[in-house]
């Protein structure tokens, strides 16, 4: 069992590897609505990142001696449910329906986790304070999207989000499963590469490349090369968190790409503020904090 002093110490190197990957795909979030304002189809936007990050995961595990047969059955299991399948869905979303309600189906990913994770792991028991954060956080997005909820869309469109929210929450409680069999790298290379040859397969198969009218700048491959570097830190920055914290706290990192999508578009897109922003924004930290406290340590890691 672990003391109170090593399960601390698990605890603050968890919310680092979870800053980290919040801040990155906060990040990242604000590149993808640069680069589809510009005529870049969002599924193009997807495979190109996953295969630089595959490439990178495979040549660092290989040089490192860190990738293992046992994991690529596993690593390809979480490329299609973790990887390719939901972020497909997402970016077919945004692409359909109006942001500020995709926005709201995505950020139901985290009570999806705490809901399977609940009936999974004994170290995630559903609590006051997990459940009072998931409340403040979805009120805190709903805050952030206030404006756009109104907007029509598609109810069978809402459906194939809310669909790829559940896969994404659910196959979060997987990740962390193979996370505690297995070390990060030898995880994330199949699973990266196989999310970008399934994104690349249903790019093409469903004709949805798109480019700029004048074609692709030479900035744009360099945004997107950046993009498979962030994707390839991000993913081994989420694994490393499942093997130190619960799903309930890596799960926050959702509700860093509202935040970030707001305080970009005011900084970068002069998008206006307003009250409503501020409150869900403040919503949101308080929710951090409720969800981390409501999670608990975890065992000591033992991967293959």
């Amino acid at each position: 069992m672990l003391s109170a002093t090593s399960s601390n110490k698990l605890s603050t190197s968890v919310w680092t590897y979870v800053a980290f990957t919040g801040l990155t795909f906060g990040a990242g979030a604000l590149l993808v609505k640069k680069l589809t304002n510009d005529g870049i189809d969002p599924f193009t936007i997807t495979w190109i990142p996953f295969l630089i990050s595959g490439a990178l995961a495979f040549g660092t595990g290989y040089r490192r001696n860190q990738l293992s047969k046992a994991a690529v059955l596993p690593g390809i299991v979480l490329g299609v449910l973790a990887g390719a399948g939901p972020s497909l869905i997402f970016n077919y979303g945004f692409d359909e329906l109006p942001a500020g309600i995709v926005t709201l189906l995505i950020s139901l990913g985290p009570i999806f986790t705490a809901i399977v994770a609940h009936f999974v792991f004994d170290d995630e028991r559903f609590n006051s304070l997990k459940g009072a954060g998931l409340v403040l956080a979805y009120g805190g997005v709903m805050m952030l999207t206030i404006d756009s909820v109104g907007e029509k869309g598609s109810l069978s469109d809402i459906l194939i989000v809310l669909a790829g929210s559940a896969l994404g929450g659910s196959a979060a409680v997987l990740t962390r499963y193979y996370s505690l069999r297995h070390e990060p790298m030898a995880l994330i290379a199949p699973n990266l590469f196989t999310a970008g040859v399934v994104a690349l397969i249903l790019t093409y198969a469903m004709d949805m490349a798109t480019q700029p009218s004048g074609g692709f700048a030479a900035w744009h491959f360099v945004v997107l090369f950046v993009f498979g570097i962030t994707t390839f830190l991000a993913f081994l920055a989420i694994f490393r968190a499942n093997q130190l914290g619960t799903t309930g706290q890596v799960s926050v990192i959702g509700y860093f790409l509202p935040l970030f999508g707001v305080i970009g578009g005011m900084v970068f897109f002069k998008e206006d503020a307003s009250w409503p922003l501020l409150v869900g924004g403040m919503l949101i930290v308080v929710s951090m904090g409720l969800i981390g406290r409501g999670s608990k340590g975890l065992p000591p890691v033992e991967s293959e």
